[in-house]
């Protein structure tokens, strides 16, 4: 049960609180404004190689419908697979994944890595302009990733938000989610800044 002071807008207020100083610096490594075309695609295999085997994992702990969420609907990894074969990539499938993916073994910390990866697409309705008027790449030509639910991104994330706060209705599992989010924007910085050649 949700304790009295709690509020959806209160859990999530805890939560980009927490991580600022991760989420800050993954920022900081990724300089997405500043993007070339060759940085553009090294960024999606990168991306590609971290959200695939962490959808998996997600996947794998079950119990998703019963707690609010549809995560098929939310998956990242296929469309970041199609902006790869647009922009020329044959086997995506091949490409490398994150070695030290964050832990996914419980439903806590997936919720806390699905917030970051929930909140990104809020950030890629931003890049997802930029790439189009400065790299001339559409939701159709290479840039579905970062476009992500269009027009109902306002509503996929409120429903995340509520599913979010229904989960963690004690101190302790918020605890956990914060934990993992943290661990998630570190994962995902440690192995963006990795040489585009591992």
């Amino acid at each position: 049960m949700m304790r009295d002071e709690d509020t959806p807008s209160n859990l999530l207020v805890r939560l980009r609180s927490e991580t600022r100083s991760e989420h800050d610096a993954v920022e900081a490594a990724l300089d997405l404004g500043g993007l070339t075309r060759e940085r553009y695609d090294h960024f999606l295999k990168r991306f590609f190689g971290f959200y695939r085997p962490i959808e998996d994992a997600i996947g794998s702990v079950g119990g998703w419908a019963d707690r609010g969420l549809d995560l098929e609907r939310r998956r990242k990894a296929p469309l970041l697979e199609a902006d790869l074969r647009a922009l020329g990539v044959d086997a995506p499938d091949r490409l490398p994944v994150c070695p030290d993916p964050p832990r996914l073994d419980t439903p806590a910390a997936c919720f806390g890595c699905l917030y970051v990866l929930e909140g990104a697409t809020l950030g890629g309705q931003v890049i997802s302009r930029h790439i189009s008027g400065t790299l001339g790449i559409g939701s159709e030509t290479g840039g579905r990733f970062f476009h992500g639910y269009g027009e109902r991104t306002g509503e996929m994330w409120r429903s995340f938000g509520t599913a979010l706060v229904a989960f963690a209705a004690t101190r302790e599992i918020e605890d956990r989610v914060v934990a993992a989010a943290r661990e998630t924007f570190r994962a995902l910085r440690s192995w963006c800044q990795r040489s585009p050649a591992v």
